[in-house]
């Protein structure tokens, strides 16, 4: 076991990095004011599909966990959930009227209706960093017990999974 005793300067490397995720703190609150509304909905037209779609509107939090995680400030995990929860909102809310799946909402149980797991992954992102800063929050755990449910066919509405093959029956699914 090694026991330091001696209080020391912080090396200057250290301090640069404190800075760092202060200024990156402030850049995402300043960010989130400027690109949010009080609901936490995107300042945007909501799109359906792979290019400039929910998937792409997502990614505006991604890296933002793990920054709260690495030591920013509080308010950044605060505005991250203001805003996963307002882009899902926003989302289930959205409409098309050009793709059959998606108009009665571009998301359905909080998830998409139908992506390839390229653009899932994209929009998911963020979500998946959360684990890093707050897994014990409630709704997060729920969360990821019904998506993991989507491809173990627990939802009957997501029958992904073909337990015959064990395979998931599509590259496209939701």
């Amino acid at each position: 076991m090694i026991r330091i005793t001696t209080p020391m300067t912080a090396p200057h490397w250290a301090l640069l990095e404190r800075e760092l995720l202060r200024a990156q703190s402030e850049a995402v609150a300043a960010y989130f004011h400027h690109y949010f509304d009080e609901r936490g909905y995107l300042l945007c037209v909501p799109r359906w599909g792979g290019n400039d779609g929910p998937d792409d509107a997502a990614e505006n939090l991604l890296n933002w966990p793990l920054l709260h995680a690495l030591g920013g400030a509080e308010d950044v995990l605060d505005l991250f959930k203001l805003g996963w929860e307002g882009h899902l909102r926003q989302y289930t809310e959205a409409k098309t009227v050009d793709v059959p799946f998606a108009r009665e909402g571009m998301y359905y149980k909080e998830f998409p209706v139908m992506f390839d797991w390229f653009h899932h992954s994209e929009a998911f992102s963020p979500f998946y960093l959360q684990g890093l800063s707050d897994p014990f929050e409630r709704k997060y755990q729920q969360r990821t017990r019904r998506y993991a449910g989507f491809y173990m066919n627990e939802d009957p509405q997501a029958q992904n999974y073909d337990p015959q093959r064990k395979i998931i029956r599509s590259m496209f699914n939701g």
